[in-house]
């Protein structure tokens, strides 16, 4: 259909977040947690743009060839960005939880 990059890209910010937010509690890394979670958030609508322009290329060619497809694929990449922006900021949400009570014990 459109191949799996329109995918790819947007599941991308979420593993971001999960891999490096937890560098970032356990301060492993140089970037702060707060830092992390706004270029994941960034991250997820530019990435979200793209892969919707991607897949209506990948539309826009296959009508050229005379193939008819249908655009509903199109609907579902947004609704999958919707979701995984959703989860992306739940992720978030529990890691801060997370991060305040690490920092809770140490005090």
């Amino acid at each position: 259909m459109y191949g799996p990059i329109p995918l790819i890209l947007i599941v991308l910010p979420l593993l971001f977040q999960i891999i490096f937010g937890r560098k970032a509690i356990g301060e492993n890394i140089k970037l702060n947690f707060g830092t992390i979670s706004i270029i994941c958030f960034l991250l997820q609508i530019v990435l979200s743009i793209i892969s919707f322009l991607i897949a209506s290329h990948h539309i826009e060619e296959s009508s050229k060839a005379g193939e008819f497809r249908c655009g509903m694929g199109l609907l579902a990449i947004i609704v999958l960005s919707l979701f995984f922006t959703f989860f992306l900021l739940i992720t978030m949400l529990i890691q801060y939880f997370i991060k305040r009570s690490y920092e809770k014990k140490r005090d």
